[in-house]
């Protein structure tokens, strides 16, 4: 009887590991209808990974030879997802061709090719239609220049602004939901050297910058198991991150001037006085959110707070709930409750 329930035991995971292995199929890539059109162009697609790691990117030239690719991008998803790419530095007024490629263990899928005119008022000329119910922008990635890498300047020596995505639902590490709440908010996208406002709820890659010294926005990001969490912040300058295997921490990264704190005197001092403060004010509902100043982290969790880079170091300040603060100097971590604050000096 041990043998025969060994027999069995093998026989079943040898199934269990065949009927895994038969879920995984080539890619399917789908070219979708390019959005921008004014020197920087969004490349749009969609990606079946046929349930395993796949890499994707687009293909872009003046002919369907292409010539140029986007930064290889990397998923592992049992379903479609939309995925676009950012390219810049295209002539206004010239055809460009595009087609989004998928790559597995299992296959190669080349998408349908669509031809664009940057500065074009319409669509791609000969983009495929999307079909019904298909999204576009989540898991949007800076894709490399086919010429320079940098936004490009046009006719009027200006660079062109970027191109905020629709909303979609937030990838893990991949992109988050941004809709602003109140005031002015500006967004630049990795890449790019311009922001634009974000007048509505959009889908904005990880590394993107958010200028919410004159607004509020409300942030939702992904969590393990398909959840979300969502925190509003206003007040600061900082950059949104989500590192890897950090189980859907969203880490916002004061940026913007340091204040002046030596030298330059009186007239130094004054301007330092005028600029506005690098700091950010948060509030969640129980999420995985974290600020990165110059001198300490603050993890919270179910908590109003306040971080500021200053002269002295950086200063954490908590109105509701707790704040756990790593102090990057001391090598310390201290809890900070409601009501309280803690000052991670600078080095001297």
């Amino acid at each position: 009887m041990a043998l025969l329930a060994c027999g069995l035991a093998a026989a079943c995971a040898l199934a269990g590991a065949t009927a895994q292995a038969s879920d995984e199929t080539a890619p399917v890539a789908q070219t979708l209808a390019p959005t921008g059109f004014v020197g920087l162009v969004v490349l749009h697609g969609t990606v079946d990974a046929g349930h395993q790691r796949t890499t994707y990117w687009f293909e872009v030239g003046p002919t369907t030879a292409y010539g140029s690719t986007t930064q290889p991008v990397t998923i592992d998803k049992d379903h479609a997802v939309a995925v676009a790419s950012v390219v810049s530095g295209l002539l206004t007024g010239a055809t460009y061709h595009a087609r989004l490629v998928a790559r597995n263990r299992d296959g190669l899928s080349l998408g349908a090719d669509v031809s664009f005119t940057p500065g074009a008022p319409s669509a791609a000329a000969n983009a495929p239609t999307p079909p019904p119910g298909s999204g576009t922008g989540a898991g949007e990635h800076s894709g490399s220049d086919p010429a320079s890498g940098q936004a490009p300047a046009s006719g009027n020596g200006r660079t062109s602004p970027p191109v905020l995505a629709p909303p979609a639902p937030p990838e893990l590490g991949e992109t988050l939901g941004a809709a602003p709440q109140a005031g002015t908010v500006l967004v630049r996208l990795p890449g790019s050297t311009r922001a634009v406002a974000l007048t509505d709820a959009a889908s904005i890659p990880v590394g993107s910058i958010l200028d919410a010294r004159k607004g509020t926005v409300a942030l939702s990001s992904a969590l393990p198991g398909d959840d979300t969490q969502t925190g509003t912040f206003h007040g600061g300058l900082f950059e949104v991150r989500q590192p890897a295997g950090a189980r859907g921490m969203t880490e916002l990264v004061l940026r913007g001037p340091l204040p002046t704190c030596t030298g330059g005197g009186a007239r130094a001092a004054a301007a330092s006085a005028r600029r506005p403060p690098r700091g950010l004010w948060g509030r969640d509902d129980h999420g995985r959110f974290r600020t990165r100043g110059s001198n300490s982290v603050a993890t919270v969790r179910g908590t109003a707070w306040y971080v500021e880079d200053r002269c002295d170091g950086t200063l954490t300040r908590v109105s509701k709930g707790s704040v756990s603060v790593r102090d990057l100097r001391r090598q310390r971590t201290v809890i900070v409750d409601a009501g309280k604050s803690y000052l991670a000096r600078s080095a001297r």
